[in-house]
């Protein structure tokens, strides 16, 4: 006889769910990889995020952040597929549906220049478009051909389960603007940003809000601590000071503009949802956080 008190073997189960979206994005990265993207846009943003109850993923992990590229003279489909490829290396974290939304990508021009990154062999919004996972990115408010301040993120954490993700920024300075490091810390009275949410209202989180219960060092600019309809995008700017003109982002709007640091650690904590929220207390769909440290 079968001793029922006995200890069982557990049983092993398999996630065929996450199998099944991990197969499919795979295949999604070869079709790209292998077949140019023709410039078609998602005019009805669909895409979704696997976070919170939707997540495959339960740990939180590092992503990867891609150098800043040129990007001058290349056409929008050239453009579009390395946002797609861009995207698809983290298929655990983005619905098969995933399309670069019209509002955000419909009014670039095929082969314009770009500005370009002071010290940096790139375009100024490469490294939006690269790293799509960097829902909101910090910038030093100012003009981009003479920043002297290397500034960005040295790392990405997602925590996909809990709809949270964090961007850790160092402040470093170019002491001569050759692009040599210092480790000499910058003057946080130097340090006035801009939050650039781009990727956010790609991946159609379109209301953001800054709350002050949700920063540490920070002065917010007015207005943020409201649900905020995102509307950056990227442009054609025929009078950006180069011939001919040139692609760039389109200037932040006045919520998310001259952002303060008044001490260091600083930390913002951006609430992001979907749908205009009743209220900027209500749970977000997604926390992006900036950290910015010595």
């Amino acid at each position: 006889m079968t001793d029922p008190t006995a200890e069982q073997t557990p049983e092993r189960r398999t996630n065929y769910r996450q199998l099944f979206s991990f197969a499919v994005c795979c295949a999604m990265i070869c079709w790209i990889i292998e077949y140019p993207m023709q410039p078609v846009f998602a005019a009805t943003n669909q895409n979704t995020l696997l976070v919170g109850q939707n997540a495959l993923f339960e740990n939180s992990y590092a992503i990867p952040l891609a150098e800043p590229a040129p990007f001058s003279g290349k056409t929008v489909e050239e453009l579009l597929r390395l946002r797609l490829m861009a995207v698809w290396q983290q298929p655990l974290l983005i619905g098969i549906n995933y399309r670069p939304a019209d509002a955000v990508f419909c009014r670039l021009r095929s082969g314009a220049a770009w500005r370009d990154l002071a010290g940096k062999n790139g375009s100024a919004g490469s490294e939006y478009v690269l790293n799509p996972y960097l829902l909101v990115a910090a910038e030093i408010e100012g003009d981009f051909d003479t920043q002297p301040w290397d500034f960005r993120p040295d790392s990405l954490t997602w925590d996909p389960a809990h709809s949270r993700a964090v961007a850790v920024y160092q402040l470093r300075e170019y002491p001569d603007g050759a692009g040599q490091l210092s480790d000499e810390p910058i003057s946080i009275r130097d340090v006035t940003l801009n939050l650039v949410p781009l990727n956010a209202r790609d991946m159609n989180l379109n209301y953001a809000a800054i709350l002050r219960e949700d920063i540490v060092g920070v002065e917010p600019p007015p207005g943020s601590d409201k649900p905020v309809l995102i509307d950056q995008y990227l442009r054609y700017e025929p009078d950006c000071g180069k011939p001919g003109g040139c692609n760039e982002v389109s200037p932040p709007q006045r919520e998310f503009r001259s952002v303060n640091l008044t001490d260091l650690p600083a930390r913002i904590a951006i609430r992001l949802w979907k749908e205009r929220p009743k209220s900027a207390h209500d749970a977000p769909d997604m926390w992006f956080t900036l950290e910015f440290q010595r």
